[in-house]
């Protein structure tokens, strides 16, 4: 329940403390004086949007803080997930800077808006007029149906289960078509190392091909100059070798004469074994040239396989070609293996399905049971509140395909007048009418305790007299379950408050300004005589007021 309620720079409240007290709240004051804005900043703590014009500053921040009372059972594991410290008197508040940026806190740990919309989701609601739509939808026909089956749990577990659903088959989906994408892949990646494969390249390859091809072309050049080298070396008359021979033997004999004979000697030794040596050389690299054409044409058909390869993977040469080989098999090996994944995949949602499916239809069975008592009690609600000739059904009907709420759909049908055929509330009941059974369903939805406050703003509009207070005695008995805080302009309804609150507005150093003060017990009879009879208070009208209080 809300406790305290605490404001500054918002819109015409400078600054404003208010307690409130557990049971039936009222709020009354004349028109424009602030209720609207009174509501508006209790909505900034449950999370909806801010107008930052509504600052009564704009060089101090606005900040709204209400502290509420809290069930340690229901809120506890939240808190602790959230990383927030719990207290049975917990506030939410919310800053708008100067700058027009927002900040939320709880128990002054700074958090997301989404934190706090969790949270009072299940804290509190505010009935206002536009919220009479509501009763069109089926969420909330269903959210009617559940609390009056006591059947909230089951409908989150539903709620849940099915998101989980969704989840795992959107996940089943995308591996699927990651499966689908992979395969293209995979055969893609196949034929890529099949072709690198087909080549069986060796390391360096390219390099010794094209070396070899080099030497081919230039054979005539090459074959000249071998046979000149051998002629010169070994096989003139007048070859080199021979000549540096007898110059050995000449120097050799000089040899004792002097040690620089000697050395002579025997770098002219060295000389001649050297020229021998390459002179063999010459000749083995002549025999082994091989420059056929059939050869030829191999080596260049196989370079063009290789070039070719190269340039369609953008690469420079064969060695890049292996290593690309490489990285192709590592990436076709740490494809994974969605066939696995994919049955297990589908045995989850298989069993969850089949859990689901159990839950809906126990929940299913429980909505139904309660139709019945649920449709008798509406119907007697509403002709206690002036309408005898009402009728209201709830039209139930189930699917075989599960949804976000399970196997149910539910419908509420009603007329307000005899002989009429009950058809969709909001195409035949009138602005009355569907307070009055608006305020029915919330008596119903009260008794579940799954909320703690419910405001009304002004839910009374459209009627008066035996009607309004039967309305006020509704609400009463409402705050005997939970927290009531409405806002009215019927005296029926504010002398049935335990506690009273009249908001004014006044002229402060020239600055119109909205004030909320409690009651006392004199206040509230002279303020239900003002609303009785005007602003002129008469001894009839506190009389009545004195009446309409005790009775």
């Amino acid at each position: 329940m809300l406790l305290h309620l605490s404001i500054s720079n918002y819109a015409l409240i400078e600054k404003l403390d208010l307690d409130f007290s557990t049971g039936f709240t009222v709020i009354t004051g004349e028109t424009g004086a602030g209720k609207s804005l009174l509501l508006g900043a209790i909505s900034m703590i449950l999370g909806n949007r801010i107008d930052n014009s509504l600052f009564v500053n704009s060089e101090k921040k606005c900040t709204v803080e209400g502290v509420f009372k809290l069930d340690k059972e229901k809120f506890e594991e939240f808190f602790i997930e959230n990383d927030i410290d719990f207290e049975e008197e917990t506030s939410i508040r919310r800053e708008i800077t100067t700058t027009g940026k927002s900040r939320a806190f709880v128990n002054d740990t700074p958090v997301n808006l989404n934190i706090i919309k969790e949270i009072v989701e299940i804290l509190i609601n505010i009935h206002s007029q536009h919220q009479n739509l509501l009763v069109k939808s089926g969420n909330y026909q269903l959210a009617v149906v559940d609390s009056y089956s006591n059947s909230i749990n089951e409908a989150e577990s539903v709620h849940r289960k099915f998101k989980q659903l969704t989840i795992l088959k959107n996940k089943l989906n995308a591996i699927k078509n990651a499966e689908h994408k992979a395969k293209n892949e995979i055969d893609f990646l196949q034929f890529q190392i099949q072709e690198i494969d087909q080549l069986k390249l060796l390391p360096n390859e390219q390099e010794s091909l094209e070396e070899q091809l080099k030497i081919i072309k230039n054979s005539v050049e090459i074959k000249s100059t071998l046979l000149l080298g051998t002629q010169l070396l070994n096989e003139n008359e007048n070859n080199i070798i021979s000549n540096s021979k007898r110059i050995y033997q000449s120097i050799t004999k000089l040899s004792d004469l002097s040690p620089e004979f000697e050395q002579t000697s025997e770098r002219l030794n060295s000389v001649i074994i050297e020229l021998i040596d390459i002179s063999r050389e010459i000749s083995r690299l002549n025999d082994n040239l091989n420059f056929d054409d059939e050869n030829t044409e191999n080596i260049e058909n196989r370079l063009s396989s290789i070039y070719t390869l190269e340039r369609k993977h953008q690469l420079s040469n064969s060695n890049d070609l292996l290593n690309l080989l490489d990285n192709l098999k590592l990436k076709l090996k740490n494809l994974g293996d969605f066939e696995g994944t994919v049955d297990e995949l589908e045995k989850n949602i298989k069993d969850l399905e089949d859990d689901l499916y159990k839950i809906a239809d126990d929940l299913s069975k429980k909505r139904k049971k309660s139709i019945v008592p649920l449709t008798s009690e509406i119907n007697k609600k509403i002709k206690e509140l002036g309408m005898p000739d009402a009728s209201f059904i709830v039209e139930h009907t189930t699917d075989n395909e599960l949804g976000v709420n399970g196997l149910d759909k539910i419908n509420f049908l009603f007329s307000a007048n005899k002989g009429f055929v009950p058809t969709e509330i909001h195409k035949t009941a009138s602005g009355g009418e569907i307070s009055r059974l608006m305020l029915t369903l919330k008596l119903i939805l009260s008794k579940s305790n799954n909320l703690s406050t419910i405001i009304f703003d002004e839910i009374d509009t459209g009627v008066s007299g035996d009607i309004a207070d039967k309305m006020g005695e509704i609400m009463k008995q409402m705050s005997e379950n939970i927290q009531i805080i409405t806002v009215t302009h019927l005296p029926q309804v504010a002398a049935k408050g335990k506690q009273n609150l009249k908001i004014t507005k006044q002229i402060s150093n020239d600055k119109t300004i909205t004030e909320v003060v409690e009651l006392s017990k004199e206040e509230k009879i002279n303020e239900i005589a003002k609303m009785l009879s005007g602003k002129e208070l008469t001894k009839a009208s506190i009389e009545n007021a004195k009446n309409l209080i005790s009775n």
